[in-house]
């Protein structure tokens, strides 16, 4: 049972939409798993999981004991569920507090991922000071690598060893001159997966789950597998 927070210092890398990903084909292969929407103020998980109706409470609730940690939960199937963020900010927020929650959940589930936000304030220190894992999410572009590398280097000071990337939305017709190598080394992080550019993906921004045999979906499906062990090799023409 870990802790997995999905980070970049830089907003639009698809950070949620991967938790998303991830969150189905973990649960489809029977791995219960809870995401966790750090993102304090704003939240987006609710919306592309398509159940904003359901939102009653959130994991504030729970710290400022409105509500029990069961009652904030959504259940979007029988393996996956989802923890909303707040709305507000409180200084009763802290990262001991959210310690204290993660591991409550992570007795009942398997993979806790936290969504954490864009930037390195609040909702990236909570989930550093939760979290026994890191993703590092980036695009391909000079900017994004550039904020990946922060992330990593703040999330490796604090103690967080495993850290792992994800690059995302790369084209190998666009990208062609990109060296992947060079990307690992700037991060600081071992390769977890490929992203492809995909339309299909946008879908997860309307609520909509990913055909099965669809190139994002089954490079999530790879990521998954990496997760839980696999030994899946990386091929170009594959990603």
């Amino acid at each position: 049972m870990s802790a997995i927070m999905v980070a970049s210092a830089k907003g639009g890398v698809g950070k949620s939409s991967l938790c998303v990903g991830l969150g189905r084909i973990l649960s489809e292969h029977n791995h219960k798993t809870l995401l966790i929407d750090m993102d304090v103020g704003v939240r987006s998980l609710d919306l592309l999981l398509d159940v904003a109706e359901k939102t009653v409470y959130n994991w504030g609730d729970v710290i400022l004991n409105n509500c029990e940690p069961d009652k904030a939960l959504i259940h979007i199937t029988q393996s996956l569920s989802l923890l909303p963020a707040p709305l507000f900010v409180s200084e009763e927020f802290t990262a001991e507090e959210m310690k204290k929650l993660v591991e409550l959940y992570k007795q009942e589930y398997e993979f806790v991922i936290l969504d954490s936000p864009a930037g390195i304030e609040t909702g990236f220190s909570l989930s550093v000071g939760s979290a026994d894992k890191c993703i590092i999410v980036s695009v391909p572009d000079p900017i994004s690598i550039r904020a990946a590398s922060s992330a990593s280097a703040i999330v490796k000071k604090s103690g967080i060893e495993d850290i792992r990337l994800v690059l995302n939305r790369f084209d190998k017709r666009q990208h062609k001159k990109v060296c992947v190598d060079d990307i690992i080394d700037n991060v600081s992080a071992r390769l977890l997966g490929i992203i492809p550019e995909s339309s299909d993906i946008a879908l997860t921004a309307i609520g909509e789950e990913l055909p099965y045999d669809s190139k994002g979906n089954l490079a999530y499906l790879r990521i998954a597998k990496r997760l839980c062990g696999e030994n899946i090799p990386f091929k170009i023409k594959n990603i």
